[in-house]
């Protein structure tokens, strides 16, 4: 669907959620009419209204739970309705029985809740071509419906989980610049690091929703380098939510210095390169990571070298934990990059980040 379509639809109240479940149920009520016409035409539109949910997973899980309550529920029905006429002890047994039996198993609540409906329903048109024609036309409905969610999907999806993901870069970048004194102060790095992660999390569900499309097959080597891409990030923000939290333990003028500033706004732009370079449309983007990568291992090393000589053991021991942080933060952005030219699937690029991956091994040594 065309994002221009779909805005002007929702100005009109027909939202991407509205069409799915109209055309799945109308969709759903026709095949069976089409197939075998009876009197139970309603349960195949039915569930395909009840389980049509925002994502094809969701709506998969939510079919497979009713699916399974209405079998339950009308395997209860029936042995219950083979012995008793219907009643108030008839339906207390057959319940005791259905949602007894599958609370003990730890079935979900939704498949649960579907058996007690399922149960008073079939027991009172008791007939056995009930629960056989309801499990039909449900699993009717419910694959329609999730044949609708696979093919009627936002627009631009892919563009923009990429760009979302993009953007957390960017502000994993601004947190870790920010934990020195010298950026923008510890309250803002902590709240762009909160947003990056959780824009990381949806970004990462929204990638995974992905692969249940048939609209975005064609950005499916792509789509593995961003989940690749995002999975490194993740890493990433856990190592500055670390650094984050050693910054409290050090003295005020050690992340005040300069050369502290230095050194974290170093480690901060290879962040930043990489998420421009793997995630961003600009062709025209020239920074090295490389060098940057260097560059920021050579200020470490430096920077740590230095204060061994002039500082006493504990503050040695807690800025000791800082830069372990920040190191480990450069090898996750090199192994990011690496894995990135890998999940393109081609030969040639990976081969070249193999190459790559090798010369950085070879100058951390000499470092």
């Amino acid at each position: 669907m065309n994002e221009g379509l779909q805005n002007r639809l929702e100005r009109y109240g027909l939202s991407l959620y509205m069409i799915r479940v109209t055309l799945a149920a109308s969709l759903s009520w026709m095949a069976v009419n089409a197939l075998y016409g009876d009197q139970f035409l309603y349960f195949a539109p039915l569930a395909a209204i009840l389980i049509t949910q925002g994502t094809v997973k969701a709506s998969l899980e939510k079919g497979i739970y009713r699916l399974l309550g209405i079998f339950l529920g009308g395997v209860a029905s029936l042995v219950v309705g083979r012995f008793f006429d219907v009643s108030g002890f008839s339906i207390l047994l057959m319940l005791l029985l259905g949602v007894g039996v599958a609370t003990a198993c730890r079935i979900n609540i939704q498949a649960v809740t579907q058996i007690g409906v399922t149960s008073i329903l079939a027991l009172s048109f008791y007939q056995d071509s009930y629960v056989l024609w309801r499990i039909a036309e449900t699993f009717i409905g419910v694959a329609i419906a999730v044949i609708i969610n696979i093919i009627i999907v936002p627009p631009n999806a892919f563009v923009k989980a990429k760009r979302m993901t993009y953007e957390s870069s960017l502000l994993l970048a601004d947190a870790l610049s920010g934990l020195a004194t010298g950026g923008r102060g510890y309250k803002q790095a902590a709240d762009a690091l909160d947003q990056a992660g959780r824009w990381l999390k949806r970004g990462g569900q929204e990638q995974k929703e992905l692969h249940f499309t048939l609209s975005h097959y064609k950005y499916r080597s792509e789509l593995k380098k961003l989940m690749t891409s995002t999975a490194h990030l993740k890493v990433i923000h856990s190592y500055i939510k670390g650094i984050a939290e050693e910054v409290h333990l050090i003295p005020s003028h050690y992340v005040a210095a300069d050369w502290m500033i230095e050194v974290v706004e170093a480690t901060a732009d290879c962040i930043a390169i990489y998420g421009t370079k793997a995630l961003s449309e600009d062709a025209d983007y020239q920074a090295s990571l490389a060098d940057n990568l260097r560059r920021a291992r050579e200020l470490q090393l430096a920077s740590f070298s230095e204060l061994q000589g002039r500082c006493s053991l504990a503050a040695i021991r807690d800025l000791g934990a800082v830069f372990s942080h920040l190191n480990r933060l450069l090898d996750e952005v090199e192994r990011a990059e690496f894995d990135t030219y890998a999940a393109a699937s081609d030969p040639s690029g990976l081969e070249v980040a193999r190459a790559v991956r090798f010369v950085k091994k070879g100058l951390s040594h000499k470092l």
